[in-house]
């Protein structure tokens, strides 16, 4: 008796017009050729991103395990521009297909997606801090910025040992 939460919400204060809508501009409305290994194990979110990345020019080569993409990748004949996988999977974590991937195509960039935050991710050592990470749920817009940004970046130099 006595004890408790309580909750104070804090709004901005609106004078009843609607905001106007926001438009990104730039990078979601750029499209691309570029070849995504897309790895997800659930079929719905599969598809949605599959169809989002394909409506931009992108060809996408779908996996829906680490093991089912490595076999994947190592079946495809060109160049694997991105790898866009899930940071859970069943059999093997996203960062350890990744690295493996990695180890196969030493140029692929690699973008995660999760529906847990990036903090708790990397707080339980999934991933590291600094890695291309995007949300779940994501938007068709936020999707297609996040690819063509990663993408549009310069690739990091080989270092010849």
């Amino acid at each position: 008796m006595g004890l408790g939460t309580s909750f104070r919400v804090y709004l901005p204060r609106m004078d009843g017009q609607p905001l106007p809508e926001r438009k990104e501009a730039g990078a979601s409305t750029e499209t691309g050729s570029e070849t995504i290994l897309l790895v997800e194990d659930q079929p719905a979110v599969r598809s949605f991103t599959s169809a989002a990345l394909q409506r931009y020019g992108y060809r996408i080569s779908e996996a829906s395990s680490g093991e089912e993409a490595i076999t994947v990748a190592e079946g495809h004949p060109g160049r694997i521009h991105l790898l866009l996988t899930d940071v859970v999977l069943p059999g093997m974590n996203g960062k350890e297909l990744s690295e493996r991937l990695k180890a196969l195509r030493p140029d692929l960039k690699v973008l995660f997606t999760s529906g847990y935050t990036a903090d708790v991710i990397a707080h339980r050592g999934v991933l590291d801090h600094g890695l291309s990470f995007l949300h779940k749920p994501y938007s068709l817009d936020e999707l297609a910025a996040k690819v063509r940004e990663l993408l549009s970046e310069p690739s990091e130099p080989r270092v010849e040992a």
